[in-house]
């Protein structure tokens, strides 16, 4: 009841980036990262609980904020990596209930594609565990 909103108030704050110096992108990206992890640890720490439902409203939101920090183009790979996990953690944790979130979302398409077509073996892997779990949520 409390994190989530805080979290999405730190998410918009780091979204929009206007030409940052190389410093605040630096610390930009950590914060984004860090916003990540806090997302990812809620998913995995409910799922397959009772508790799952109470994530529903803030799904949008979470696409949201991975469409525009993947829009801005200036994510480091530790972001990327981190923002495929929580694209595929939101897919496992939600299940059927975000099906037609993701078949809406086409930042998430693209997110994932740049992803699994990574030079970077980890974003790919990452990757790959998402395509699985996007595709479960949506053809379950």
């Amino acid at each position: 009841m409390f994190v989530m909103p805080m979290l999405q108030s730190a998410a918009e704050l780091s979204a929009h980036t206007s030409e940052a110096d190389d410093e605040k992108l630096e610390y930009t990206n950590l914060l984004r990262n860090g916003i990540l992890e806090a997302y990812s640890g809620i998913f995995q720490g409910i799922k397959n609980s009772t508790k799952t439902q109470l994530l529903i409203p803030h799904a949008l939101h979470i696409l949201q904020f991975l469409h525009s920090i993947y829009m801005e183009k200036d994510m480091d790979d530790v972001v990327m990596k981190t923002a495929i996990g929580v694209l595929g953690d939101l897919a496992d944790t939600l299940g059927s209930n975000a099906s037609s979130l993701f078949q809406q979302s086409l930042s998430s398409r693209d997110i994932l594609s740049e992803c699994l077509s990574s030079e970077d073996h980890l974003i790919k892997e990452s990757a790959e565990w998402a395509r699985l779990a996007i595709g479960r949520a949506i053809y379950v």
